[in-house]
């Protein structure tokens, strides 16, 4: 499967990733193609809520299901069939394109947002490699580097303004000190078979679902094979039945 080709023939796209820090792709995927995701996250999500039903929450100590805020989780564990692989390809040639002098490792996850729940934090996905600033500030070695952290997101569902659009702060992948309270929030709102691809060193939020209904969004996390993402530091599987797959 490949990505059309009017989209790879066109470089505009990575000219807006550069400056912003974020792009999005419409209808990237077509419809069975997110079924494909869809189903199989639907089975993945059927396992985690009953074991986790009886449990104290927000669940915190464990590698490979978090719960940023109560009813905001995300699980990393279960993607492991072959399907994934296969709806991954077209998005490795972007990112290939984004970032061509990284080799990159990837895995599959899902970030649920029950009805009700409240927005996450504002953060960065990675952290200062040297440790040498406070927050979510960056030092310039953070900021000097190639992209080598992405994130991408799949809606599973429509995102709209009530159900909780994540909010980027466009071009604070650049900045190692923002004045978030002062700062603009870009808040897309998408339809699935969208897709959206962020640099990990951008400043960003998941904003808060004031409907009833759960909004799922399915995601793709490619690292560079040099850096060591803490969020796998814990070691503590809480499904261990269900190992993630690192590609």
């Amino acid at each position: 499967m490949d990505i059309h080709s009017e989209t790879l023939l066109h470089s505009s796209y990575v000219d807006h990733f550069i400056k912003d820090g974020v792009v999005i792709f419409k209808q990237l995927f077509n419809v069975s193609q997110l079924e494909i995701i869809a189903n199989e996250v639907k089975k993945i999500r059927k396992v985690v809520m009953k074991k986790i039903a009886n449990m104290e929450r927000p669940i915190k100590t464990y590698s490979d299901i978090a719960e940023r805020e109560l009813g905001r989780l995300d699980y990393r564990c279960g993607f492991t069939s072959s399907q994934f692989d296969s709806i991954a390809k077209p998005i490795i040639q972007i990112i290939q394109r984004l970032s061509p002098n990284i080799d990159f490792r990837y895995y599959w996850g899902a970030i649920p947002s029950l009805g009700g729940s409240g927005p996450t934090a504002i953060h960065r996905d990675v952290y200062p490699i040297l440790n040498k600033t406070q927050g979510n500030d960056l030092d310039l070695l953070d900021l000097n580097l190639p992209p080598y952290y992405f994130t991408v997101l799949f809606p599973l569902d429509e995102i709209t303004k009530e159900n909780g659009p994540t909010q980027f702060i466009k071009g604070s992948h650049r900045q190692g000190q923002v004045e978030e309270e002062k700062a603009a929030f870009y808040s897309p709102l998408l339809t699935p078979g969208d897709v959206t691809i962020f640099d990990g060193r951008i400043l960003h939020r998941g904003s808060a679902n004031h409907t009833q209904a759960e909004r799922v969004i399915a995601y793709i996390t490619f690292v560079a094979n040099w850096y060591h993402d803490q969020t796998f530091m814990i070691n503590d599987y809480l499904f261990p039945e269900l190992s993630m797959r690192m590609r």
